[in-house]
């Protein structure tokens, strides 16, 4: 007897709640609905990750960038709230359920998959330049991203790392072209 299909995708946390996001950025709650739509309507559950920032420093922390985060104790925290989260990943992914993909979000310093270029913002810390290719060779993960990627990896777990544009318009090809790659995966 064969079975049906059994997919789930990952997501960073402020994807499906974005209050949580940075007290100063917008909250953008039509691409959440829209993804999390998209994934129900084609019967993918969905595996919310925690927010290491909100863990780490609550609502009322000022933005920083992937360079405050990149450091030995910010990986730690982040490992430490993947931990449950990546044994649940590899247990479906152990019981005939396939992964499809991690959605991170444009311009996390945490969960963003193409951090970009940097600019001191007007705080004096790192944020993304919005006017560079962020889809150049010298971009990275954001710092949660990549402790993620190392976690699934030891795991034997490869997926594709998709970022939401949650700076762009609904309309923007930017959006067009993530929802395009999200379609994508369910027929890969």
């Amino acid at each position: 007897m064969s079975r049906k299909p059994r997919y789930f995708a990952i997501v960073a946390h402020c994807l499906l709640n974005p209050s949580t996001r940075v007290h100063l950025l917008g909250k953008r709650y039509e691409i959440a609905k829209m993804v999390s739509e998209f994934f129900l309507s084609k019967h993918v559950s969905i595996i919310q990750l925690p927010c290491p920032e909100f863990t780490a420093m609550g609502y009322m922390r000022n933005p920083q960038g992937r360079q405050q985060y990149n450091n030995i104790f910010f990986k730690k925290h982040c490992k430490k709230e993947l931990e449950s989260f990546v044994d649940m990943i590899s247990e479906l992914t152990n019981n005939n359920n396939t992964p499809l993909c991690f959605v991170g979000i444009q311009g996390s310093p945490t969960c963003s998959i193409y951090w970009g270029k940097h600019k001191l913002n007007k705080y004096k810390t790192e944020s993304m330049n919005e006017d560079e290719d962020l889809h150049s060779e010298d971009t990275v993960y954001g710092v949660m991203t990549e402790v993620l990627n190392e976690m699934l990896k030891e795991k034997g777990i490869c997926i594709p790392y998709l970022e939401a544009p949650v700076k762009e318009n609904i309309e923007s090809e930017k959006s067009k072209k993530f929802f395009l790659d999200l379609y994508n995966t369910i027929k890969r």
